[in-house]
């Protein structure tokens, strides 16, 4: 079977590229060819296709209004993504795709493409992208739902993401592929890594049947007796404002006996440095990145990890790691944790945020090094039975090979058109008539191949009038008036409409009241900045971007 991995980063990034190529060479080790699609890194391996990647782009580094609002479209839809996908898949031919994190470098427009190829498509859940524009149903450090029923205009509210514009971009994205249907349409299965991931899209309105749940896997070596005694405790990961580290450094205060080794990298590590020296606390070592095999001894030879998040987190792969070196497992009692974490067999959990039953729960756990111990070897037996390579490479080809077998029909199949008479035709056959002096006589034969299958379409719409598409973008709207222009459209549209053309009015979702038709127009209302200068800039871009994507006009009028 060949599979296509599409994912914006082509090296070890985050724990999303680990699970990755993980999951890449298990499929390779089973005889499976496997391919990835992915953006130009020179940190990344070089593979056969690389000349199909996208070129490398730091959306952080772009300077200058125009060049910004290029970068802001490209990152929300990338016709370069869809063209480059496109020969990738004429060269690999995959059976099957597998993709996790594609936005803003690869963008979801490779969806459609894959749709429009007729290649199945495994949409791997590693975040909340879906249905939070800032991933991770954040807000401030603690778990939000705020946009949930899509309502994504929460986002720029809250602030729930760094910067104006880039809240704005990923506002937009969201609700473009969301009138889009991009995910309902073009994804065949979602993969949850966990049965929470799972219900919480459920909760959200999503339908189940489309969705499986597959943990990640995690390789198990035989561990050696070791006693947690007087051993460190050990946070690691990645040091952002939802990990909850802050929470861990207060504990600390409190615990002046025991020793923290903080191992990891993020955007919080200089002010989590910094309130470390605030509260004097000498009994903290920041330890950085540390790549794999450090790591695992950093694991192995700690009393037990602590990991405080106060995000949902879609599995916490940490957890597995820490039960692969036989160790137990300090964690917030929140979201897929919960299925991971045994209260009182592998591990314990505490109220989220609640820093007396934390700085507790550390207390208990580290004055007894033989429940540690006894905690990590049920962690390390539990991943040992349940979390094999085996199993989930059998899980997975098995969704991939249900997927390829029962392709969708290919795209633009519709029951029109499935039942247009096809005529088995020869040159010997077919002759073209004319009428000469009231008398019809062989004029020419065609010049066709044997036994070539022509359709031959009887639809009356064949000789009815051409109708036409016609969509009024850049006025505030109908129903409501606020100048000549939207007069115009109304009276214009009205026209048309009763004439049998389609009609749309791109309207601004503050200015025209609900509803999806007026007077024969097809109403369509969205969302723009309320600002003298980007108002109507905004809801223009998202106007074209919807029209171009979702109908294909043949008179736009601005």
């Amino acid at each position: 079977m060949r599979i296509l991995f599409c994912n914006k980063y082509n090296y070890a990034f985050s724990g999303t590229e680990a699970y990755l190529f993980e999951a890449m060479d298990l499929m390779r080790s089973m005889g499976h060819e496997v391919a990835l699609f992915s953006m130009v890194d020179s940190r990344g391996k070089p593979t056969p296709h690389d000349r199909h990647f996208m070129p490398n782009i730091d959306f952080k580094k772009q300077n200058g209004w125009f060049q910004k609002a290029r970068s802001a479209g490209r990152a929300i839809y990338s016709g370069e993504a869809r063209r480059r996908i496109r020969a990738m898949i004429a060269e690999f031919r995959p059976d099957v795709a597998h993709v996790r994190n594609i936005y803003h470098h690869l963008t979801p427009s490779i969806l459609w493409e894959l749709r429009a190829q007729n290649i199945p498509v495994v949409y791997h859940l590693n975040d909340f992208k879906v249905l939070c524009p800032s991933y991770n149903l954040v807000w401030r450090g603690e778990s939000c739902e705020a946009c949930k029923g899509g309502q994504f205009w929460h986002a720029l509210e809250k602030e729930c993401y760094p910067g104006w514009g880039a809240r704005t971009t990923l506002v937009a994205e969201a609700y473009l592929h969301k009138w889009l249907g991009t995910y309902r349409k073009c994804v065949d299965c979602f993969l949850a890594p966990s049965q929470f991931v799972r219900d919480k899209f459920v909760e959200h309105g999503w339908d189940p049947v489309k969705f499986e749940v597959l943990p990640h896997f995690q390789r198990v070596k035989p561990t050696v007796e070791r006693s947690a005694r007087e051993a460190p405790l050990l946070y690691f990961g990645r040091l952002s404002p939802e990990k909850g580290v802050g929470d861990l450094l207060l504990a600390m205060q409190r615990l002046p006996n025991l020793h923290l080794i903080i191992a990891g990298d993020g955007p919080e590590r200089h002010r989590l440095e910094q309130l470390a020296t605030e509260l004097r606390l000498t009994n903290v070592e920041f330890g950085g990145h540390m790549p794999g095999a450090e790591l695992k001894r950093a694991i192995a030879g700690c009393r037990f990890t602590v990991l405080p998040s106060h995000a949902y987190e879609t599995l916490g792969k940490t957890i597995l790691e820490s039960y692969a070196e036989g160790r137990a497992v300090v964690a917030t009692d929140l979201g897929s944790r919960r299925e991971l974490v045994h209260k009182g067999k592998t591990g314990l959990l505490y109220r989220m945020g609640d820093l007396d039953q934390l700085t507790s729960v550390i207390r208990f756990l580290s004055s007894q090094p033989e429940l540690a111990d006894k905690m990590g070897r049920a962690g390390w037996d539990w991943v040992r039975q349940k979390f094999t390579p085996e199993a989930h490479y059998e899980a997975l080809v098995g969704l991939y090979e249900r997927l390829a077998g029962g392709k969708r029909p290919p795209p633009g199949a519709t029951k029109e058109t499935t039942k247009r008479t096809v005529l088995q035709l020869s040159s010997a056959q077919v002759e073209t008539p004319r009428v000469d002096g009231g008398d019809f006589v062989p004029l020419h034969r065609l010049t066709l191949a044997t036994g070539l299958p022509v359709p031959v379409d009887t639809s009356p719409a064949l000789f009815q009038k051409r109708m036409l598409r016609i969509a009024f973008i850049g006025g505030r709207g109908v129903v409501s008036k606020y100048s000549g222009i939207e007069t115009y459209y109304e009276e214009i549209g009205k026209r048309l409409a009763g004439m049998g053309h389609e009609v749309k009015a791109y309207c601004r979702t503050y200015f025209t009241p609900p509803g999806k038709q007026h007077n024969g127009i097809q109403v369509v209302r969205l969302p723009t900045i309320r600002s003298k200068h980007l108002e109507t800039l905004v809801h223009t871009f998202l106007s074209t971007l919807h029209v171009r994507s979702t109908w294909k006009p043949w008179c736009i009028r601005f």
